[in-house]
């Protein structure tokens, strides 16, 4: 293992905004850290956390929790926050099917899906974090009528989550085949990873799905 990587990953669980999945009482100590509070929004599959820092900048009197199963990532999401003075967001080093495992008493009123691996073959299609496994996860820790974010630049992972909403009968907010070619984005839509920055300079267009669990 190289040597930067290593060192991460011995740093990353001693930084005060980054929490643990498999500590004792991790829900006790994000809430103690996010002021008590009962309800944040989530990035799954965090990265470096663009999108939790970038909200929790827009949105300073809300809080937000960025998931990511590689700790390497969430040491960089955890630098982001500190050079951009985030307070009001942590990090948390788990498995996105684990977390009905974890927030019990902590809700989501939304979750950002940005970028993530579409898993393209068919054989994988249960890895796909708009799979109805997932969702079933996602039904156990959000609050009544909390909203589902999809940005992707993958056309078959697009299409895809547009039929499981139809499948499973979820309420359909919005679809986006082209984002950048609709009028009125919202503050929250026009952020930009660095991912999508890449995806953008190839020419490819962002997509955007919004869908209620309710």
């Amino acid at each position: 293992m190289p040597r930067r990587k290593l060192k991460k990953l011995l740093e990353v669980r001693t930084f005060e905004n980054v929490f643990d999945a498999k500590a004792e009482n991790v829900e006790e100590e994000l809430r103690r850290y996010l002021n008590n509070t009962e309800r944040v929004a989530l990035e799954l599959g965090c990265g470096q956390a663009d999108y939790s820092i970038n909200l929790a900048l827009l949105r300073p009197d809300k809080y937000f929790i960025g998931i990511d199963r590689k700790a390497a990532r969430i040491w960089n999401a955890s630098k982001n926050a500190e050079a951009s003075g985030v307070k009001n967001a942590a990090f948390l080093i788990s498995y996105i099917e684990r977390l009905d495992e974890i927030f019990k008493t902590m809700k989501a009123e939304e979750i950002w899906i940005t970028f993530p691996d579409p898993y393209p073959r068919r054989g994988s299609m249960k890895k796909r974090l708009t799979h109805p496994r997932f969702l079933e996860v996602y039904k156990k820790i959000t609050a009544p009528g909390a909203i589902i974010n999809l940005k992707t630049d993958d056309e078959t992972l697009y299409e895809y989550t547009l039929s499981v909403i139809e499948e499973e009968k979820l309420k359909l907010i919005k679809a986006a085949g082209d984002l950048y070619a609709e009028e009125n984005l919202s503050e929250e839509e026009k952020i930009r990873t660095k991912y999508e920055k890449m995806h953008l300079a190839e020419g490819k267009k962002i997509k955007l799905l919004r869908f209620s669990l309710d």
